[in-house]
């Protein structure tokens, strides 16, 4: 059992293919042919079921699979970590989150921090499941999301399944975003029933399920709504209709729009605020202040519960 063996495997399944895993590897196919072959018989396992139309990991390949890819990625991790201290001295690393403006605001404040140093950062917004998908992936190491008392089953059973993580930061209530000139905006709390006759503002598209939503709202009872996929589009129409969006009710200075206020809902479910990783993940030193400014950032815009 070598890592070259898992690096072949990793590739397979990367390319649905041998031959495709052996050009990309600059390698023959006989050769990652024999090397699974041989893990196979070492393992006493069969890895690959070999098709006309190509190649199936069958279930004791899969499992195999994920260990490969946690090996691998771990061996890469250590690689880097002593590279950056004697090379380069770079730090990188890459985050999801949700439409959160906290969330951009501690990216801000970590580059503040990180004026003396060298650093390639990724941010990647996304829905619920984009943010999933990329922390199981390794496209990003952690994602920021929000997990409410409905939903929190369902994401539960999925963080299982892919072998995730997650970590609340904050407890919040959820709050009705509206604009300052909303007709509801100088009410002291909104109703759903009171919000039935205004344009409903969701990211909740293309979300394999309601339940992995960013808020908690059936759309089938709702008759005007609207499906951004971005904040600088939400924002933009917050602040200037009548549609209002349900979340955690932090306002974020310089992050949202001006003219954009929250509410409490009424029927007002809590939210955890915080972040998912893989199990098999070992945070950074530089992840570690990132968190503490995401925290930073959401007791500064919202009253945590307690």
């Amino acid at each position: 059992m070598t890592f070259q063996q898992f690096r072949y495997i990793v590739e397979i399944a990367k390319h649905n293919s041998i031959s495709k895993a052996a050009s990309a590897l600059f390698v023959t196919q006989p050769s990652i042919s024999k090397s699974v072959r041989d893990l196979e018989q070492e393992l006493g396992i069969t890895i690959l079921d070999r098709t006309n139309k190509g190649v199936i990991f069958t279930k004791e390949g899969t499992e195999l699979l994920f260990y490969a890819k946690m090996l691998l990625e771990q061996t890469e991790a250590v690689k880097h970590h002593f590279d950056k201290e004697k090379n380069t001295g770079l730090t990188k690393f890459s985050i999801s989150s949700q439409h959160y403006g906290f969330a951009i605001e501690a990216i801000a404040n970590l580059m503040e921090h990180f004026t003396e140093q060298k650093y390639e950062l990724s941010v990647r917004e996304g829905k619920s499941t984009d943010v999933m998908e990329d922390v199981y992936s390794s496209r990003s190491i952690i994602g920021i999301l929000s997990v409410s008392a409905l939903n929190k089953p369902f994401f539960e059973r999925h963080f299982l399944a892919k072998a995730l993580m997650f970590t609340p930061l904050a407890s919040v209530k959820q709050h009705v975003f509206l604009r300052k000139e909303h007709p509801l905006a100088h009410a002291q709390t909104i109703s759903l029933k009171q919000l039935r006759n205004y344009p409903y503002l969701s990211y909740q598209q293309d979300d394999m399920l309601l339940h992995f939503a960013e808020e908690t709202v059936d759309v089938n009872n709702i008759e005007k709504l609207v499906y951004v996929t971005d904040q600088g589009t939400m924002n933009n129409l917050l602040s200037n209709t009548n549609g209002y969006n349900i979340g955690t009710g932090c306002i974020v200075d310089h992050y949202m729009h001006p003219n954009i206020m929250s509410i409490p809902l009424e029927e007002n479910h809590s939210m955890q605020v915080g972040y998912v990783k893989r199990k098999d993940v070992f945070l950074p030193e530089e992840l570690l202040v990132y968190l503490k400014f995401v925290k930073s950032a959401l007791e500064k815009s919202l009253p945590i519960e307690n």
